[in-house]
């Protein structure tokens, strides 16, 4: 089913490299980077990898020097110097991060990079789980296209509960010295290994080719991915069914793997028009469909205790808590309905129906609020946060008018939507964390 191979990745070369400046040369994925960050990472190091993955607008530019043509500018200026190299054999590189939550307990996440034959999503190969917007693929496309390179992974899960593909793959690691092994800034531990063994990586294509992959991350770059591979094959002069173009890197994780962790992502809802909290906490009372339970506003103050309340509520019924400064209302709204409300779409599919965040996006947003789906996609009523703190002070910023603390989504929950074809909203799940850019890079 999936095709998984080796490849002669584009590094940085590491060895002339401290551990220091090595740290300095990688960059968050492009997604998350404000401009703010981006100032931080282009001061940081003159080869910072954000050079080439987020380029920075100028004035001046033009068709001939823009923000896409200066990273490919740049990309094969450090291949010609030998800031970054060429390997010299294909690898499977294995990646481990160590990392905290905000409760403080650690974990240890170990996936690969590889390449993964691209295939349309009506072949059932490989499987998407949420809804994708124009513009970002649109950019993503354009720098395809000007480097001719995957500058980052897509991260895509497989199910592997016996280990049958982790354990000749990760016993290969064992006792080896990491080519790479920093400490970024946020506290995350990340090492690199090179697997270069035939026969492990044999191993490992063996092993996941009746597998579908679930994308958990990269939708946009996955699907960027695709446009690019019909643009290459309309330009090429013969089919070549093993063309560089035909795959794309991914970061694979098994989705049984201890470290893997999926965190929330809680909704910030601003700008709506004749917004009424108490008229929504009375349609939510009065549907037949909900249990609303009022929360002393003090618990605000208690994030921990708030989690710890709706991840028990979470355990019974599709939950969410609404926070309402206005009113000074903390709303602990448990969906007790069916899956055949008449408060979902007609083309969602069950297993979407069953998820907190489809009941919050389809019958509170778009039906009580009137936030509709075209507006959810161009976020014109809709912001989104990472982390329980973050969230509550979003609750004070002038403008917001709820705050929506959300559950993460289980893997498990996610496995079931992908196999079931359908997609949830976007921002449904956080995978953390991140994979950062400028580990490996993919020439087409």
């Amino acid at each position: 089913m999936a095709e998984v191979k080796a490849f002669r990745g584009v590094r940085y070369d590491w060895e002339s490299m401290g551990e220091q400046e090595a740290s300095r040369v990688v960059a968050p994925p492009y997604d998350v980077i404000d401009e703010a960050m981006l100032g931080e990472l282009y001061r940081r190091h003159p080869q910072n990898v954000v050079r080439l993955d987020l380029n920075r607008r100028q004035a001046s530019d033009n068709v001939e020097n823009n923000r896409y043509t200066r990273a490919r500018r740049y990309m094969f200026d450090w291949l010609a110097q030998g800031v970054m190299i060429l390997e010299p054999e294909p690898a499977i590189y294995v990646h481990v991060q160590e990392f905290e939550d905000e409760a403080g307990t650690v974990y240890r996440r170990q996936g690969f990079m590889a390449l993964v034959r691209l295939a349309e999503y009506e072949e059932r190969v490989v499987l998407p789980h949420e809804r994708t917007l124009k513009g970002p693929k649109a950019d993503r496309l354009e720098l395809m296209k000007a480097t001719d390179a995957n500058l980052s992974q897509i991260f895509f899960l497989y199910d592997d509960e016996q280990g049958e593909v982790d354990g000749p793959l990760y016993g290969a690691t064992k006792g080896a010295e990491p080519a790479l092994d920093i400490r970024t800034e946020d506290g995350i531990r990340h090492q690199l290994w090179a697997v270069r063994d035939a026969q492990v990586q044999q191993a490992v294509a063996k092993g996941l080719e009746d597998r579908p992959l679930l994308i958990a991350d990269g939708h946009h770059r996955y699907e960027t991915a695709l446009a690019y591979r019909d643009f290459r094959r309309e330009v090429a002069e013969e089919a070549d069914a093993n063309a560089p173009y035909e795959f794309v890197m991914g970061f694979l994780v098994n989705m049984h793997d201890p470290g893997l962790q999926v965190f929330p992502t809680h909704r910030v809802v601003h700008s709506v028009k004749d917004f009424d909290g108490a008229k929504l906490r009375a349609q939510l009372e009065s549907a037949g469909l909900y249990q609303v339970e009022a929360l002393g506003w003090e618990l605000l103050d208690d994030l921990d205790g708030l989690r710890e309340r709706l991840e028990a509520a979470g355990r019974e019924y599709p939950s969410f808590v609404v926070a309402m400064e206005a009113d000074k209302a903390l709303l602990l709204v448990q969906y007790v309905g069916g899956v055949d409300a008449p408060v979902f779409d007609e083309e969602t599919p069950e297993e979407v129906r069953r998820l907190d965040v489809a009941i919050l996006h389809e019958a509170l947003f778009d039906r009580m609020l009137g936030i509709d789906r075209e507006a959810q996609e161009a976020k014109a009523n809709l912001g989104y946060v990472k982390g329980w703190a973050e969230a509550r002070a979003a609750l004070d910023e002038p403008g917001h008018q709820m705050v929506v603390f959300m559950n993460a989504t289980p893997v498990e929950q996610v496995n079931r939507v992908c196999l079931s074809g359908g997609k949830m909203p976007q921002k449904s799940t956080f995978f953390y964390p991140k994979v950062l850019s400028g580990l490996v890079i993919n020439l087409l």
